[in-house]
């Protein structure tokens, strides 16, 4: 159960990741906010929206508000968007460098 919980964590992080940086390039409206505001206010609402959180399912019932449970879970992927965008920039520049040499 727990696993299951971690595994869409981690794809509601790379939905937050590629929602967050598709708005940013899509409007200067959205371009002008910080990216990690933005990213935190998508994993909350798609937390919210979808029902997922992590804290309900890891403590057997050790938050039993269901918001409170969806703004922690929120900001959580909000910062796992972040991690994947440096993975990303990180593999980016590598495969650049690679095939310079090549």
């Amino acid at each position: 159960m727990l696993t299951e919980a971690l595994v869409s964590l981690l794809y509601l992080a790379v939905a937050v990741e590629f929602i967050t940086e598709s708005l940013r390039e899509m409007s200067p409206f959205f371009r002008r906010l910080p990216a990690q505001g933005l990213a935190a206010a998508l994993g909350i609402l798609i937390c919210y929206l979808t029902g997922r959180g992590l804290l309900a399912p890891a403590g057997g019932g050790f938050i039993r508000c269901a918001a409170l449970d969806y703004l922690l879970t929120g900001l959580l992927i909000s910062r796992g968007a972040g991690v994947m965008h440096a993975l990303i920039n990180a593999f980016t520049g590598l495969g650049r460098r690679l095939l310079r040499r090549l």
